[in-house]
Parts: structure tokens; C-alpha cells; sequence
């Protein structure tokens, strides 16, 4: 059980475009020496050339995947035993399309259905779910404002702000 008390986890990611739509990134978790190449595309009707899962494929595999981390994670440290596990999510945006042609996105929601098989009460996997959302970073950063800034640097220019407003 990890000792009491704040640490910082940082991620990096660096991308680069390399075919129609296709970018590939390499991500970095420098403070545990790990790293990982993944790729994204897009399907044919968008530019792409379907080489890989596009991008929001990737996000909500991100938020199963540590759905289902979190709750195989607390349950260890809750002494919850789980005999099967299953989570699926649904992930809902629309891709609202102006006049000028310059589509918006807008999220309108996700949800996360959990089949968890175990001879616990229901109270302790109650409490463990909760215990697992909790500590879910990708479920904490859909339920916060967080700072999310751009920069641009255009050829050899100066870095510059550029932030759209999302809503």
C-alpha cells in the first residue's frame, strides 16, 4: 500500500503526423522509466487510411481500461474478492457541423456498466465501485475543469497561446 501523502504523476507525449491522418506518438511516464509507441489514423471517409484505432477508440479504451484497474486495484486493498469482471462503456459525442463547414465537438456523455461476479455484500462492492471511481485518474480528469493550454510555434516564431473556448 503506497505511504500517505501527495505525488505528482506526469505523462509525455510526443506526436507526429506521418501519413494522410495517421500519427504516430510515442508516450512517456519518465518517473517510472516506462514508455510506449502507439498510433492513431483515421477511417478512409475522414483522410485516413484505417491503420490504426482513431483517436477517440484509444480514450474510451483509456477509461475502461482504468475502470477496470481501479476496481481490481481496491479490491485488493479493500479484501474484496472478485471471481469476474466485465466492463463495458459507451461513449456518446456529436460532431456538430456550422454552416462555415468547421465542425464542433461536443461530448454529451459516458457510461460505464459493471459486471462484477463476487461473494462480497453488495455494500463492500458498492463501496468498492466507489472506491474505484475515486481513484480513477482518466474518470477524475472527465469530472473536472482541468487546465488544458496550447501553444503554437509556427516555423522558427516565438511560442504563442492559442485556446479556443470549448463550450
Amino acid at each position: 500500500m503506497a505511504k500517505a501523502g501527495s505525488y505528482p504523476i506526469v505523462f509525455q507525449a510526443h506526436a507526429e503526423a506521418v501519413r494522410k491522418m495517421r500519427n504516430e506518438i510515442a508516450v512517456e511516464w519518465p518517473d517510472m522509466k516506462q514508455s510506449w509507441a502507439l498510433a492513431t489514423d483515421e477511417a478512409p471517409n475522414l483522410g485516413g487510411e484505417d491503420t490504426a484505432p482513431p483517436p477517440l477508440a484509444l480514450f474510451i479504451a483509456a477509461l475502461a481500461g482504468c475502470a477496470m484497474t481501479n476496481i481490481r486495484m481496491m479490491a485488493r486493498q479493500k479484501g474484496v474478492a472478485i471471481t469476474a469482471l466485465h466492463v463495458d462503456v459507451r461513449a456518446e459525442w456529436a460532431r456538430e457541423v456550422p454552416e462555415t463547414g468547421t465542425h464542433r465537438a461536443a461530448t454529451k456523455g459516458f457510461d460505464l456498466d459493471i459486471k462484477l461476479e463476487s461473494p462480497a455484500p453488495t455494500a463492500a462492492v458498492v463501496a468498492l465501485l466507489e472506491a474505484a471511481q475515486i481513484g480513477c485518474f482518466v474518470e477524475h480528469s472527465l469530472g473536472v475543469v482541468a487546465r488544458l493550454n496550447h501553444r503554437l510555434q509556427h516555423g522558427d516564431g516565438d511560442w504563442i497561446a492559442v485556446d479556443a473556448t470549448l463550450s
